[in-house]
């Protein structure tokens, strides 16, 4: 994430880059083990030949999807073996991918238009609005991610608290595109085609943002706000485990979120969180439906979660193995 084009690009782009930030805004946080996936947790500790990072086989009779798992952000320099999905598109039929958020120039000029709904009242700020104690936090956070192109004072919290984690992604030199963007100039050497599952569009996730009551603001100013100090304080730390996959040291270090439930009752929210996962599985079950052999990438928060898509693949009949 290199900058922001306006306050609503910001939380949009907060919203999308990591897949399982939606879903902590509406769901309870996952507090054990025992919410982590059963098919994960089978299959785990993984033994491969070439390092990198956790990859699956998902088999239906002649047919055949390796799921790479990814996270993200990752640090901009993380060095991260790729030899094992060098091997898996070898003979791929296409690379399925994450969707990415597209943003026309009449949503743009939408977003323009809508920067007032992201502001406080004439003469209120941010200080006053929030507790002490959520105040000091974000100061203290604000610190460490530097100044910010934005009046953040003046914005509403849950678009100040974007704001700085956007920030601090810039800061902290974390790239919200990696490791998609290297694994699609390795398909494109490999001559392997690549395709979005589904599709995502802006001006949803700017409408979520919007539209929140003040309460929904604050809850959601502290989940934004619990993710910033996770990427300050494990980030690295969870990436790295990432590259090794390490699966059970991921576990430890990636980001749960928070004690909240800030957008629960928000239909655009459900219908993003199902979205992805019914999405990706989808995109799965259409690619085993032919002979041969698909290379998808996954968000870890997809796949390691009670019910994820690695079980609802298993429970439907599919084979899951580790790929040699």
């Amino acid at each position: 994430m290199k900058r922001f084009c306006s306050v609503a690009t910001a939380m949009a782009i907060c919203l999308v880059n990591w897949p399982g930030y939606a879903q902590s805004l509406s769901s309870k946080p996952v507090t054990g083990p025992a919410d982590d996936s059963t098919t994960v947790t089978e299959l785990a500790p993984i033994e491969v030949v070439l390092p990198g990072p956790a990859m699956w086989s998902v088999v239906k009779g002649d047919s055949r999807v390796v799921i790479m798992g990814i996270v993200t952000p990752i640090p901009e320099a993380l060095d991260w073996k790729p030899g094992r999905i060098i091997h898996a598109l070898k003979g791929a039929k296409v690379l399925l991918i994450p969707p990415e958020p597209k943003v026309n120039l009449g949503e743009i000029l939408g977003l323009a238009l809508n920067y007032h709904a992201f502001l406080l009242p004439p003469d209120t700020t941010l200080r006053e609005v929030l507790s002490a104690e959520d105040y000091a936090g974000f100061a203290e956070m604000g610190s460490i991610a530097g100044s910010s192109p934005f009046p953040v004072e003046r914005l509403k919290p849950s678009a100040a608290a974007a704001v700085l984690l956007g920030t601090q992604m810039q800061t902290l030199h974390l790239s919200t595109g990696e490791p998609v963007s290297t694994v699609k100039q390795l398909a494109k050497r490999a001559r392997v085609p690549v395709r979005e599952m589904g599709s995502l569009k802006v001006k949803t996730l700017v409408r979520i943002g919007k539209d929140m009551t003040d309460a929904q603001q604050v809850a959601c100013f502290r989940v934004i706000m619990a993710e910033a100090r996770w990427e300050a304080k494990e980030g690295a730390a969870a990436a790295d485990s990432w590259a090794q996959g390490d699966l059970a040291a991921l576990r430890k270090h990636r980001f749960r979120g928070a004690d909240v439930n800030c957008l629960s009752d928000n239909a655009d929210l459900a219908a993003l969180n199902e979205g992805q996962v019914s999405g990706a599985e989808r995109a799965i079950w259409e690619a085993l439906s032919t002979p041969g052999k698909t290379v998808a990438l996954i968000d870890l928060e997809l796949l390691d979660v009670r019910n994820g898509l690695l079980d609802r693949l298993k429970a439907a009949g599919a084979e899951i193995t580790v790929p040699e």
